[in-house]
């Protein structure tokens, strides 16, 4: 900034120079001169070449036609400073006095070319200058940055202005690029070194901007002291404003309020491309308010802050820090309900139709407009929230407490035992926007409603009562559709006392009516189990156990979430008699969309098991027969064994026991034998 007082400085001296050499130097002479004197304050070459016409009244000023400033030889795009013409008038009164009172610095259609080298070469340092005095004296500097307040002191003005400017920077380094156009400015110093304040308006970027701002002690604030400032900066679609104390270290301390319904142009003014935030996160409107600081290693915090984000408020302790390629975000944010449905892709389903799903999705299958993550690569983060409710699209939480992780676009929410549909919650979320977007849902639930769990979780609103769900499951795809058919995961189900609603099975079964509904139509049961695998999109389940006052179930078959269909057989076994007895078991296929299923019994499976109960009946008939036979067969050799040995075969005595027989009895015939022969 001490460049451009010290160019007004130089341009104030030019301007009495030629006032006092006018009476009596040709204009040719007087415009060399002044030239020189303006090479001397900058060190650059300068040209002026149109007319030169002084004015007495109201103030003693001049004007010059065509200023030129050039810039170093290493600059390609032109001079530093064009202006079609100079006007500069000072106080008679303050000039007599003996002091310079500027009233007026004007420059109509200026062009500034302001260049950053590659090497770190910056085109407006006027290292080779000469310091100009408010005398007129040199004095040899050789660098830009000394006697900045010393010059203030003696400088004041009511107006310096430019008129229609453009300004272009660029860094050759980075690329960068920054172009202003139809620049008005007013800046005003009434004491000399004292307060200035400054208006402005232009494009810049493209976008339209206007900046109002004021310091309480120019000079101070440019030899490094810290002083008080007020700054509002406005756009087409928002306006920030500060109040508070700043340096040019930087640092900054005080009171920022920020509201934007279009990040847009404030983007376009660094060069950036405003990002896509997520609905819910900012997209629609952004309000901040509280106190700032700004430290001197560029770091941002806030404290007290008041942040809404589309029509979600926090209350916010942050801090921001720089980082290599986007700034990282820490901190804590209290909030009241948050719905962020519009990140996941997924959709409350308060509206679910009689058939299972919502009206959103069933029938018409899954969205497949695209899901704009983009958002997610604004900034990392490490916050930890604490909000009365968060809707997810695919889970609705209350009382929470989480922590949320964000790494290069890929966004962790972990959940510690939060309310969840009138039961708890943990576990962990994950959605990750590299290289195309994923979602790993890994929770488990506890006690919950399983109406609105289930018609928001899978569109399904059947199931009514409460239990236990495990859930770990992940998808990839950059729309609903293609998350729902690219499903894998596994998960189980504990469900206590509830009803299955939209039919009765155990009345279906007893009246063998598939279109029974019974009063109510609702099958009631006292606990559900079952664990089931998903892959590519389809559940399966092989192990479905349901326990009821009227008897159980068995189930297996399949899910396509994907194709919203099911493909599913279940095996109620009525008892019609108080003691159990005399079950009735009829299989029912549950099958079609989820939006129009369809019951029935299921005739192939009934004669499939009639077919197979004959089979065992003869199979078993035949053992029998068979054994029989084998009995039969082997009474006969024992009962000839005995007729030709004398002896006795047991049933079941193999040949080992008939030889011992036969010892037994050879010997006792050899003792007979013996005992005739002694006698």
């Amino acid at each position: 900034m001490r460049w451009i007082f010290r160019t007004i400085l130089a341009l104030l001296i030019l301007g009495l120079l030629i006032i006092g050499a006018l009476l009596s130097i040709p204009a040719e002479r007087i415009a060399a001169l002044a030239a020189d004197r303006l090479e001397q304050a900058t060190g650059r070459p300068v040209q002026i070449t149109g007319g030169i016409r002084p004015s007495f009244t109201p103030y003693l000023g001049v004007r010059v036609a065509n200023v030129q400033i050039g810039n170093p030889d290493w600059v390609t795009d032109g001079p530093m400073l064009t202006a079609e013409a100079l006007n500069l008038g000072v106080s008679w009164q303050a000039l007599l006095a003996g002091r310079i009172q500027l009233e007026q610095a004007r420059l109509e259609t200026a062009r500034l070319v302001l260049v950053r080298a590659a090497d770190g070469r910056e085109s407006w340092r006027f290292e080779d200058a000469e310091e100009v005095s408010d005398t007129g004296t040199d004095t040899s500097t050789g660098t830009e940055d000394s006697g900045g307040g010393g010059i203030l002191a003696s400088l004041g003005f009511d107006a310096a202005m430019l008129h229609d400017a453009s300004l272009l920077y660029r860094d050759l380094g980075t690329g960068q690029e920054f172009r202003a156009d139809a620049l008005d400015l007013t800046l005003r110093l009434p004491e000399a070194g004292g307060a200035a304040s400054v208006e402005a308006s232009g494009r810049v970027n493209g976008s339209d901007l206007t900046l109002e701002a004021s310091v309480a002690g120019i000079a101070a604030l440019l030899d490094g002291a810290v002083q008080s400032v007020t700054v509002h900066l406005g756009w087409d679609g928002g306006d920030l404003s500060f109040d508070g104390r700043a340096g040019l270290a930087p640092a900054a301390e005080g009171e920022l309020r920020f509201a934007a319904r279009d990040l847009g142009p404030l983007m376009a003014v660094a060069g950036q491309a405003a990002p896509v935030l997520p609905q819910g996160l900012g997209r629609e409107r952004i309000e901040l308010a509280g106190n700032v600081v700004l430290a001197s290693e560029g770091s941002l915090h806030l404290r007290g802050g008041d942040i809404l984000l589309d029509d979600h408020r926090f209350e916010a302790d942050l801090d921001m820090l720089p980082g290599d390629e986007r700034w990282m975000l820490n901190g804590a944010l209290i909030g009241g309900d948050v719905d962020l449905s519009a990140i996941t892709g997924g959709e409350t389903q308060s509206g679910a139709s009689s058939g299972g799903a919502s009206s959103t999705s069933a029938g018409s299958g899954w969205s497949r407009d695209r899901i704009d993550v983009s958002g997610l690569f604004a900034m990392d983060a490490e916050l930890s929230v604490a909000l009365e409710r968060l809707d997810l699209g695919l889970a609705v939480l209350d009382g929470v407490d989480l922590r949320t992780n964000l790494d290069r676009g890929r966004l962790v929410l972990g959940l510690d035992r939060i309310g969840a549909y009138g039961g708890t919650l943990s576990g962990e979320v994950v959605v990750n926007g590299r290289g195309g977007l994923s979602s790993r849902v890994n929770l488990a639930f506890r006690g919950v409603a399983l109406t609105p769990l289930l018609s928001q979780l899978a569109g399904y609103d059947r199931l009514d009562g409460r239990g236990d769900i495990a859930l770990n499951v992940l998808g990839v795809g950059d729309d609903m559709n293609s998350l729902m058919h690219s499903l894998d995961g596994s998960g189980s189900v504990t469900f206590g006392q509830g009803a299955i609603l939209g039919f009765d099975l155990a009345g279906m079964i007893r009246n063998f009516d598939s279109s029974y509904r019974g009063e109510g139509a609702r099958t009631v049961y006292d606990s559900l189990v079952a664990s089931f695998t998903i892959t590519d999109g389809v559940l399966r389940n092989e192990d479905l156990a349901l326990a009821a006052p009227w008897g159980r179930v068995t189930g297996a078959g399949s899910t396509d979430i994907g194709a919203q269909n099911v493909d599913y057989r279940v095996i109620p076994a009525v008892m019609q008699d108080d003691d159990g007895s005399g079950g009735l078991r009829v299989p029912i296929l549950i099958t079609g969309p989820w939006a129009d299923l369809s019951f029935r019994p299921d005739l192939a499976y009934i004669a499939e098991q009639e077919l197979a109960e004959q089979r065992e009946r003869l199979e078993a008939a035949a053992r029998e027969r068979l054994q029989a036979e084998q009995d039969a067969l082997e009474q006969r050799l024992r009962d000839q064994a005995r007729d030709a040995l004398g002896v006795d075969v047991e049933n079941g005595q193999g040949g080992e026991g008939i030889e011992d027989a036969l010892e037994d009895r050879l010997r006792d015939q050899a003792e007979e034998q013996l005992r005739r022969i002694f006698d």
